[in-house]
């Protein structure tokens, strides 16, 4: 079995993360509808709400829910959804075509995060983070959040310091989603021996300690473009020469 040279591997990876990131704005988007992709750009909340719905769909459908959301209810106003009542929020969500897979789970999650902002941040979700926070503090107050766990918490602390320039005190606290993805992405590289989400996020800091978050990126893109579950496409991957290949290597349950 070939041997992963992980600091080569690191560094590809980083390069191809720098590479995407200057790509232009019209190349960078949550969804392909315009206007759902600038309401996440322009409302904070429409943010948090994806953040908090994404999962059990393709990103970038879900990503465009608080558009639809907005359309439903007129509004994106914290308060006012604060205080819908559960049957009301449940009805939109289940309204034709339903807003969610999870129509029910969600739209609570969605009430229950603006009880939230309005209990710990005035009712403002740029309160969050508009304090410099350190970033394992905010991944942490992300993850106070109904439906949002490690994974979410850290890809939305990822999301705001690397594309929307949220200042935070370090970045030292990013750390890599426990992504299907990147699980896979971090197998066969030989970035990991195992899938175990400790271990994963273990081996970023390792790899990279003042910004572990930084591999998550391009480890997503490869696995969502070129790492499939069944046949990938190796040859066209950007880090090919230097990754072992591990193709035959148990691959993890999607969670």
């Amino acid at each position: 079995m070939p041997k992963a040279d992980k600091k080569k591997i690191k560094n590809a990876l980083i390069r191809f993360g720098e590479k995407f990131g200057k790509l232009g704005f019209k190349e960078k988007y949550f969804t392909p509808d315009i206007k759902a992709d600038k309401l996440i750009w322009d409302n904070a909340l429409a943010y948090l709400f994806a953040v908090i719905l994404d999962q059990g769909m393709k990103a970038e459908k879900v990503w465009g829910t608080p558009y639809l959301l907005r359309g439903r209810l007129g509004h994106l106003d914290v308060r006012k959804i604060a205080n819908i009542s559960d049957e009301k929020i449940i009805e939109v969500f289940n309204q034709k075509p339903k807003l969610h897979r999870f129509p029910k789970t969600m739209g609570l999650r969605m009430k229950r995060a603006c009880q939230l902002l309005i209990q710990r941040y005035n009712s403002k979700v740029e309160n969050i983070w508009n304090d410099k926070p350190k970033s394992d503090d905010l991944q942490r107050r992300f993850e106070e959040f109904d439906g949002i766990g490690q994974k979410k918490a850290s890809m939305a602390t990822n999301i705001l310091v690397r594309d929307f320039g949220v200042e935070v005190k370090d970045k030292t606290g990013i750390d890599i989603s426990y992504d299907i993805h990147i699980r896979r992405v971090f197998l066969r590289t030989g970035l990991a021996s195992k899938d175990d989400m400790n271990l994963m996020i273990k081996e970023a800091r390792k790899l990279n300690p003042k910004y572990p978050g930084v591999l998550d990126n391009p480890c997503w893109i490869i696995g969502r473009k070129h790492c499939h579950p069944q046949d990938p496409e190796c040859n066209n991957c950007p880090i090919s020469n230097v990754c072992p290949k591990l193709v035959n290597i148990k691959l993890p349950e999607t969670v």
